[in-house]
């Protein structure tokens, strides 16, 4: 899949960070693949399952997989990795500006 499509997620941050950055690479592509590692694949679960359950997205493909790679002192170590690749679904544009809408509607005029 094309790089431009690919959220790799981490563990630092909230899962909501990586379902704003699918949305807009669904609204611009149309299919989103998100990439976590060890601790991380709860956060692409948590992401993938919100952009589905609101009608964002719809599941494509659901992958794991075993990777192993050297720690600090070169000894192997095997950790899981999890790919879900993500649809835009059919409700998307519906979704999406109802988020947009209500997000304007709880900003502050100036």
């Amino acid at each position: 899949m094309d790089k431009k499509n690919e959220v790799r997620v981490s563990h630092g941050k909230p899962h909501t960070v990586y379902v704003g950055a699918s949305k807009e690479i669904l609204k611009e592509t149309g299919s989103v693949e998100l990439h976590g590692l060890g601790e991380a694949t709860s956060n692409v679960v948590r992401a993938a399952e919100m952009l589905c359950s609101l009608g964002y997205a719809v599941l494509d493909k659901f992958e794991t997989t075993s990777v192993s790679e050297p720690d600090r002192n070169q000894i192997l170590r095997v950790r899981n990795k999890v790919v879900i690749k993500l649809l835009r679904g059919q409700n998307f544009e519906k979704a999406y500006s109802d988020f947009k809408n209500s997000k304007a509607v709880k900003q502050p005029e100036n």
